[in-house]
């Protein structure tokens, strides 16, 4: 067949072209904050989640309402864990105490060799003079009265509290039949002295970078650590240390880049930190704990968006991915009010099988959870991405796509916005 109009044919289709890149749209540049994949990994599937059906829903929200985030976890610690061995128990083993009423739990560790310990087996010195530990103790609990508790401790754990009355300072342990290795866990309640710790996310993923940031106090003051030290370990064993900076302000902080590959063993990695520094005639020890979900980032947002308000509002979103699963797109759909400030209208969820390549996840926002007072220009959110299929967060950003179906940007946001 012979089209005899080609010049009017490819002006109709260059118009065409062009009218669809004016209606598409465009995820902006990632900010420090977000969390978002460099590069992605080809993960296998570990055949959890085998569901391939299609399925989106949206609900209403309170108008006017401020959504926030979640931080992440702080760590206010006055604890410190410390391995000990059956030497330095049987001759007496030390522990600097900053108030009264330290608790302390002696765990054996995990091998033949070891011996469970009881509270008769143990002797306990406050003022330089050991006796038996049962005069100088309250609350004494055993590990299996913690496992029934419903708290997970190795067989063999003791735990109790220093009697108050009898104040802080040294306090030495001794047990004349100890054999093998133990974990002391030391916890003081009452003692102004506390190691903080966070880290700037709860999500990360392979082959990104996480800041921590640690800081001893003394009540509110901080103070300097005289040694503040750290790791981050993968639930496989794999390590990362962590070297602490002090800035010019006094904050200090260490940036850990996580390894290219996620662990393959599943579960949270953890970030350890351990401080000590000296305070009059006494030692404070203090370990800080946290936890990050690592990711393998296995698809990430393409960038290209596209946008109808045929029934309601469809933002529809485009993906990119290393490896075939079940992906999930969420995001908050915020609606220009009369004074043109942006206001949070409904929060809506999809997912679908997308194989290896490219698809798209499409958010569909409805009218019946759409905001009669509220109009284009909208914007779109708080945005994030998720495997099912490996159970993973992949991509959050805060910001997302501004002036949705208007000709000119919304307002400057309100106290109302996210």
């Amino acid at each position: 067949m012979r089209i005899k109009n080609i010049p009017t044919l490819l002006l109709a289709l260059a118009a065409a072209g062009t009218a669809f890149a004016q209606s598409g749209h465009r995820l902006p540049a990632a900010t420090a904050d977000d969390l978002v994949a460099s590069r992605l990994i080809a993960a296998p599937d570990p055949g959890i989640n085998s569901e391939r059906a299609a399925v989106q829903f949206a609900w209403k929200l309170n108008t006017g309402a401020a959504l926030e985030s979640p931080a992440p976890f702080v760590d206010d610690s006055r604890q410190f864990w410390t391995n000990v061995s059956a030497k330095q128990l049987q001759r007496g083993y030390s522990i600097d105490t900053t108030a009264p009423g330290a608790v302390i739990r002696i765990s054996p560790q995990t091998n033949d060799d070891t011996a469970a310990l009881s509270l008769a087996d143990l002797e306990l010195s406050v003022a330089g003079k050991y006796a038996p530990a049962s005069r100088a103790v309250e609350r004494v609990t055993t590990g299996e009265q913690l496992r029934q508790a419903g708290a997970d401790f190795s067989e063999g754990t003791i735990v109790f509290r220093v009697r108050p009355e009898l104040g802080s300072g040294q306090v030495a342990l001794r047990a004349t039949g100890a054999r093998g290795n133990y974990l002391v866990h030391v916890y003081e309640p009452d003692s102004p002295y506390r190691l903080r710790l966070a880290a700037d996310r709860d999500n990360a993923v392979a082959g990104g970078r996480i800041a921590i940031s640690a800081r001893m106090y003394d009540g509110d003051t901080a103070i300097k650590a005289g040694s503040l030290a750290g790791l981050i370990t993968a639930p496989d064993g794999t390590t990362v240390d962590l070297r602490f900076v002090t800035a010019v302000d006094g904050s200090i902080s260490a940036t850990a880049d996580l390894p290219a590959d996620a662990s393959a063993q599943p579960g949270l990695w953890e970030v350890h930190t351990f401080a000590a520094t000296k305070t009059g005639k006494a030692r404070v020890l203090r370990d800080a704990k946290t936890a990050i979900a690592v990711s393998a980032p296995t698809a990430r947002f393409a960038g290209d968006v596209r946008m109808s308000e045929d029934e309601g509002v469809r933002i529809a979103l485009a993906v990119e991915t290393a490896a075939a699963g079940r992906y999930q797109a969420s995001g908050v759909l915020y609606g220009s009010d009369a004074q043109g400030h942006l206001q949070p209208m409904a929060a809506a969820q999809t997912a679908a099988w997308i194989d290896s390549g490219t698809g798209e996840l499409a958010l569909q926002f409805g009218p019946e959870v759409l905001d009669a007072n509220l109009k284009a220009p909208y914007a779109l959110r708080d945005l994030r991405l998720f495997d099912q299929t490996r159970m993973a967060q992949l991509e959050r950003r805060g910001a997302g796509i501004e002036a949705l179906g208007g000709d000119q940007p919304p307002a400057p946001a309100g106290s109302a916005e996210y």
